[in-house]
């Protein structure tokens, strides 16, 4: 099936509050399959944009996507992926080839760059995400707010990064804990807010209710517990 995606991702303040926005429509039906706008937290402008990315691949891949022609206002990362660009960026070599990694599962992808207006739907997905602090899921019909998904609808975390050879993207330290609910505070590690919300934890032991991932973009380790459930 073949897929087009539009994405975006932006903070207010670089760092910033940050979200992304992802639209997914069907090429050959023309109807949309997805629409969404994830809150990330702190982060970069160019953080958000990888993460818009990344959300968008996850969820063509779970709709049963084969081949993506994927739109970006974003020139610097249409460039990067693309190979007209070197990532010089530490906070993006990471995200960059875990992008990498999940195009490679499709048959075909293409990534081009638009200008904003023609990213419409995508940004302004993003702008509501910021706007609620919560992730949003759209419809012809408007937007409305939806919690994180894991192990409970509306977990609050206690989270520890472990990780010894790791270094979270966005500075957070692996000495302190960190709790969270459905949305992820200012300073949090959205890396690790993803792997937790939106993947769920990789080992998890439902009776004791903890568990166990690894972040994905930056590769530390994350032990986490529910505290109580919203």
């Amino acid at each position: 099936m073949k897929l087009t995606i539009h994405f975006d991702g932006g903070s207010r303040g670089n760092p910033g509050p940050a979200s992304a926005g992802v639209t997914i429509v069907a090429c050959e039906t023309g109807k949309t399959l997805h629409e969404a706008g994830y809150f990330l937290g702190k982060c970069t402008n160019n953080v958000a944009e990888y993460q818009g990315l990344l959300h968008s691949l996850k969820q063509a891949s779970e709709l049963g996507g084969t081949s993506l022609d994927i739109h970006s206002d974003s020139e610097l990362l249409v460039r990067q992926i693309t190979g007209q660009y070197r990532v010089k960026s530490p906070d993006l070599k990471l995200l960059y080839q875990e992008a990498i990694k999940r195009l490679d599962t499709f048959d075909h992808w293409e990534i081009q760059h638009v200008r904003r207006e023609g990213n419409q739907r995508a940004d302004e997905l993003a702008n509501l995400a910021m706007d609620h602090k919560a992730d949003v899921a759209g419809d012809t019909a408007g937007v409305s707010t939806s919690q994180g998904s894991g192990p409970t609808a509306t977990p609050c975390w206690s989270v520890k990064l472990t990780g010894r050879n790791g270094k979270c993207l966005t500075g957070c330290s692996t000495k302190n804990e960190y709790t969270f609910g459905a949305t992820t505070p200012d300073g949090f590690c959205v890396h690790a807010a993803s792997a937790m919300l939106a993947d769920g934890p990789l080992q998890w032991d439902a009776k004791k209710k903890t568990g166990k991932t690894r972040c994905t973009a930056c590769g530390l380790s994350i032990q986490s517990k529910v505290i109580h459930r919203g």
